[in-house]
């Protein structure tokens, strides 16, 4: 079995200037003891909170929602401290798609390109279990993901910390 733990971050959220990135924290369970496996980061300019939080779901769903569940037997369970990511890839995105991409309020979603990014990825077969975690209560993963995210630290960084 694998969890992921996902996070995304923005400096100047809503701002021209902004700056952001998202991080992901692969970690492998075996005989019941969690070992790290992977981290990964990627920065980006001209971001928001939100993007960046789907951004690293959506990694995680198309880097491993398909290989792993071969592998490991099982749907990788992808952990998320955004309430707006887990609800609109659980529950919203289904009946947006279904309403041509129009949400009850009649507004199209925002961030639309990577929602429909997600729902083809689910689409061709890739599957997660999707779940909300409560963000900076002090989970070792979550926090992880967190300084990945920030640019606090970089992945390679992190694997030799943690790994």
């Amino acid at each position: 079995m694998i969890k992921l733990y996902v996070d995304g971050s923005c400096r100047g959220n809503g701002k021209a200037e902004s700056t952001g990135g998202f991080g992901v924290v692969v970690v492998g369970i075996k005989d019941g003891k969690e070992f790290l496996m992977e981290c990964y980061a990627k920065q980006c300019e001209h971001t928001t909170n939100n993007k960046e939080e789907l951004k690293a779901i959506d990694w995680a769903m198309l880097t491993y929602g398909h290989q792993m569940f071969d592998e490991w037997g099982a749907v990788p369970v992808v952990y998320s401290d955004s309430s707006y990511c887990v609800n609109t890839f659980n529950e919203w995105m289904f009946n947006w798609a279904d309403n041509g991409w129009i949400k009850s309020d009649k507004k199209t979603p925002e961030n639309l390109d990577l929602i429909k990014a997600y729902y083809d990825h689910y689409n061709k077969g890739y599957r997660i279990d999707l779940q909300k975690i409560k963000g900076h209560a002090g989970h070792i993963w979550n926090e992880l993901a967190d300084k990945l995210a920030t640019g606090e630290m970089s992945a390679e960084e992190a694997m030799k910390i943690y790994g």
